[in-house]
């Protein structure tokens, strides 16, 4: 592991680590982007990265921003896509293929920086993403999860309980934007969709609209047993729909960079 920091385009500075194979970068990196209230150190997200790491590819982990040690205030996938791109800048320094891996709002994170305007984040894309337990819809669960997330987003006492206890600093919220399944309509990479049968924070429904608006080529992956997040069960279908999206987006051709023809 080696640690790192990323800078994005409106400034935010980003604590990050790079995993490494033993042979080498290799030609493809797995940029992995954690959930709210998560961070690089979760114990699921460092799973994960190794088992990637295992299979012969890099891995680069960040905290987003107003998370663990970086700089900034989370936005609950507002400008979070600002943070992606600084990492799938990094990782084109020295490889051929990038994928974006994202749980919950780091999937949100993922479906907006693939489909963002070059002028608001400029750059070359991934050449795809994998969403896990993202949501489709700006709704809120009708749950306990989903009442305590309420709280902790959209009072001072909760975003106050959520940067003392949490280490997670959240932002006044504006305006969310379109939702992911209209941003999943924009695409033109491939997106793999996996979700946990058993997620009891945000339902499978959501998988099955992210996954029909999203133009072809595109996987959906509903997993029995999974729960939310980057769990145990998550970590195996995360690794095939990794080699999906590879073998799917292919070489990385000029008229699919951002901007181009």
């Amino acid at each position: 592991m080696t640690p790192t920091t990323l800078t994005t385009a409106d400034g935010v500075r980003l604590a990050a680590r790079w995993w490494r194979p033993r042979d080498g970068p290799g030609a493809e990196a797995v940029v992995v982007v954690h959930g709210f209230c998560g961070n690089q150190d979760d114990p699921e997200l460092v799973a994960l990265a190794q088992r990637l790491v295992a299979g012969g590819r890099s891995v680069l982990t960040f905290d987003l921003r107003g998370h663990g040690r970086s700089e900034g205030e989370t936005t609950l996938g507002l400008d979070e896509h600002l943070d992606v791109g600084a990492a799938v800048d990094a990782a084109r320094a020295d490889h051929d293929v990038v994928v974006v891996v994202g749980a919950s709002m780091g999937g949100v994170a993922a479906i907006g920086h693939l489909t963002a305007p070059p002028e608001v984040s400029p750059g070359r894309p991934a050449d795809g993403a994998v969403v896990v337990s993202s949501p489709a819809h700006w709704r809120v669960p009708r749950s306990p999860r989903g009442v305590l997330a309420m709280a902790l987003t959209r009072t001072p006492p909760g975003r106050l309980v959520a940067a003392r206890r949490m280490g997670t600093r959240v932002a006044v919220l504006r305006r969310r934007g379109d939702p992911p399944v209209e941003r999943a309509a924009r695409l033109d990479r491939p997106l793999a969709v996996i979700h946990g049968l058993a997620d009891r924070f945000v339902s499978p429904l959501d998988a099955r609209d992210l996954h029909a608006a999203a133009p072809p080529p595109r996987l959906l992956d509903l997993v029995p047993g999974m729960g939310h997040g980057f769990c145990a069960a998550a970590v195996e279908p995360v690794e095939r729909a990794v080699a999906w999206v590879v073998a799917a987006a292919g070489v990385p051709r000029p008229d699919l960079e951002r901007g181009g023809a």
